[in-house]
């Protein structure tokens, strides 16, 4: 037990996906648990807040935030910027977009928010849009030409390409369109869970060969079928994603949410879930009604200690928990942001 703490302590920790970051009281909860960077979302391709006006406010946010040294922020634009986060104690904020909808149909867009420090891009989020199908598309027709400009564009700039919520011809046509490797921030296996939102064998084997990864995802839809799933569903995830891929090709994105049980109360959950089905963000299918609770063990980010000690119980290597951890997605920054 002792051995996979001080892993914790010394490993470089990535969470490359936590909307919970927008809510400034949990930012200590990461640092308390070992975490060195979470990849904020900062951009949304979702109904009504998927706009370059609303993404440019909320940005001008977030650098307000940076300004205030009592927040222990850092603002991560390359890879030293996490051995600073790590270095200080402080927690690394990586510009995330959660849909390619705030760059609108302008080519040009997708510069200036490289130059606002926007590093991962999410392609799709559930539904169709101007760059391609979301995972929830019934058909989904694939990369569109423009998408085609976006990827080549994120590429010559140094932007990681997400396919997270992305439709599965989508995601390979992305993977045979992107000359840089493409990942899935927060996926996990539809061989363990079956729900659309996950991803199949094919696609898992797909995103390693193009030297991706895929991040293990703590939504409790996305985990078990059930209320509550355990820490040993998620793990359960982890390990058919190993067998797929090989442990160098998975990551960590937990999505922890601004909504979730022990974030927010149920009411104020079930209004926010209503307005995303009535918004078509969000189908019943795939996303189960509120309460979310997190899987037992790591409900919270100040708890991540425990997926570390999960992982040293499953028989993984201080090498492979490391990658998992943080190095794996590391490998993947160090590669494609210039």
């Amino acid at each position: 037990m002792n051995f996979a703490k001080n892993i914790h302590k010394n490993a470089l920790i990535i969470d490359n996906a936590c909307p919970m970051a927008v809510l400034d009281q949990f930012h200590g909860h990461f640092i308390k648990g070992g975490v060195t960077a979470v990849a904020a979302t900062v951009g949304y391709g979702m109904a009504d807040i998927g706009t370059l006006d609303f993404t440019m406010k909320n940005l001008g946010k977030w650098f307000n935030k940076f300004q205030d040294p009592d927040k222990n922020l850092v603002h991560v634009t390359c890879k030293e910027d996490i051995h600073k986060a790590k270095k200080e104690g402080k927690l690394g904020i990586i510009f995330h977009f959660q849909g390619t909808t705030p760059f609108e149909d302008d080519i040009n867009t997708v510069e200036l928010f490289y130059r606002l420090g926007v590093r991962v891009v999410q392609l799709c989020y559930n539904d169709k849009d101007l760059v391609g199908c979301g995972c929830a598309v019934e058909k989904d027709t694939g990369l569109t030409e423009f998408g085609g400009k976006v990827i080549s564009e994120m590429n010559r700039l140094g932007i990681v390409i997400d396919c997270a919520h992305t439709g599965f011809r989508t995601t390979l046509d992305a993977i045979s369109a992107s000359k840089s490797p493409v990942i899935i921030s927060h996926g996990n296996a539809k061989a363990v869970c079956n729900n659309n939102r996950n991803c199949e064998d094919e696609l898992i084997a797909a995103i390693a060969k193009n030297g991706g990864v895929i991040g293990v995802n703590g939504f409790p839809g996305f985990v078990a079928q059930k209320i509550s799933p355990t820490l040993d569903d998620l793990l359960d995830h982890v390990d058919h994603m190993v067998k797929v891929a090989g442990p160098e090709h998975v990551c960590v994105g937990m999505d922890y949410f601004e909504y979730q049980a022990g974030a927010t109360d149920d009411n104020t959950a079930g209004l926010v879930y209503d307005f995303l089905i009535d918004s078509g963000s969000w189908n019943k299918k795939e996303y189960p009604a509120p309460p979310w609770h997190y899987p037992k063990g790591i409900e919270m980010p100040d708890t991540f200690e425990n997926l570390t000690i999960g992982l040293y119980n499953r028989g993984y290597s201080e090498t492979e928990i490391t990658g998992i951890l943080g190095i794996n997605i590391l490998r993947i920054f160090d590669t494609v942001w210039k």
